[in-house]
């Protein structure tokens, strides 16, 4: 007779028993728990008077229903997402997950893609940027136009990684450099005159280092920062978002019709960057918030007050859960009081005394059974 699809405990004395018998005449443990069909692990905790398995204890700062079908919802609707991707788009909501907990619900659903991350680059930062405008990071990468190699070329804000201005060109020269440049200030507002623009940071390529690049920013008033030889970790910023662009526009596309297309293309990829794009050196904010919010220190307060407000509204949510799961069942006849809580042991126990070999309400055979009949009979 199985208990809940176990064994009854007079079944698990009986392999217990019959384990120390067979050691001491020198068969294994293992040897003899394999004629029987039992696991090592059952056998040992009914050994050490674990009996079944008890269930955990309801943690409060488990994810709830409504939190599993958010991240359920936001993998089906972008299922190329991982888990960090998936919190900055939840935070965006005013719900703030751990990538953690997002992880392990989707390693549940068998969600998780497999993903092997480079080691992480040599880098030696030598400033801290602490406003928007203050250095500015540019660079080109090549695309395809028409069949034709072309060129992307963007600034980018280092404080909140901002895409300041972008430019689709078939070369890149110096004027590309000055034009880029002209452009940034211009859409952030910055007057040629004005006494602080910011640095920007550029590697050693001919348009940059050329002498009408730098006769311009002299002229201009304004600093031309130069990364080391070989550091491609001086315009980290840069170079990342470049790694970004191609793995989810350029090199998804591959070969844009024409100059117009690329630039309606990529012009609208980047406004998706900088205003819905979490990201993760931002705390999962966008950059457009970052860059209008200018101030890390209030950044901070602001993802600290998501926190707490989901950690709160799970913690409701779990303690009202306990609470109703501990109320009183009512029940009884009217004019008869509550309905008694009774011991169905000492019937269970009368049924089993009286109940037929033959009967049909028997459990079936299993292996178990079969393999030791004696075990079985006590």
């Amino acid at each position: 007779m199985r208990e809940r699809g176990g064994l009854m405990e007079n079944q698990k004395q009986a392999v217990l028993e019959l384990v120390e018998t067979h050691r001491g005449q020198g068969r294994s443990v293992g040897e003899v728990l394999g004629s029987v069909g039992v696991a090592r692990a059952s056998y040992y905790r009914w050994k050490k008077g674990g009996g079944e398995k008890k269930g955990e204890r309801q943690s409060t700062y488990e994810l709830t229903g409504e939190e599993r079908e958010l991240i359920e919802e936001v993998k089906a609707q972008h299922p190329q997402y991982r888990h960090r991707r998936i919190q900055g788009t939840l935070q965006q909501k005013g719900i703030y997950l751990s990538a953690s907990a997002i992880y392990g619900h989707l390693k549940e659903l068998g969600q998780i893609e497999p993903y092997e991350r480079r080691a992480a680059p040599w880098k030696t930062p030598h400033y801290e940027v602490w406003q928007r405008n203050l250095m500015w990071g540019s660079d080109w990468t090549k695309l395809s136009v028409g069949g034709v190699r072309w060129y992307l070329l963007t600034v980018i804000d280092f404080f909140s990684r901002w895409i300041v201005a972008f430019d689709v060109v078939a070369t890149v020269h110096a004027g590309s450099v000055k034009a880029i440049y002209q452009a940034g200030l211009k859409a952030q507002g910055i007057s040629v005159h004005s006494q602080t623009k910011p640095e920007l940071r550029v590697d050693r390529g001919s348009p940059n280092t050329s002498g009408v690049t730098q006769e311009f920013f002299d002229t201009l008033g304004a600093e031309l920062s130069f990364a080391r030889i070989r550091r491609p970790t001086d315009n980290a910023l840069t170079e990342r978002f470049y790694g970004t662009v191609k793995q989810e526009e350029i090199y998804l596309v591959g070969n844009y019709p024409d100059e117009i297309s690329a630039r309606e293309e990529l012009g609208r990829y980047i406004e998706s960057y900088n205003q819905t794009r979490p990201h993760q050196a931002l705390f999962n904010f966008t950059p457009a918030h970052v860059h209008q919010l200018n101030n890390k220190s209030v950044l901070l307060e602001e993802l600290n007050d998501i926190k707490k407000k989901t950690r709160d509204r799970r913690k409701a949510y779990w303690a009202e859960k306990q609470k109703l799961s501990q109320q009183p069942v009512q029940g009884g006849s009217p004019g008869k009081g509550q309905g008694e809580i009774v011991d169905p042991g000492a019937n269970v126990e009368a049924v089993l005394q009286h109940q037929q070999p033959e009967s049909h309400d028997e459990s079936p055979t299993t292996k178990n059974d079969s393999l030791h009949p004696s075990i079985l009979s006590h």
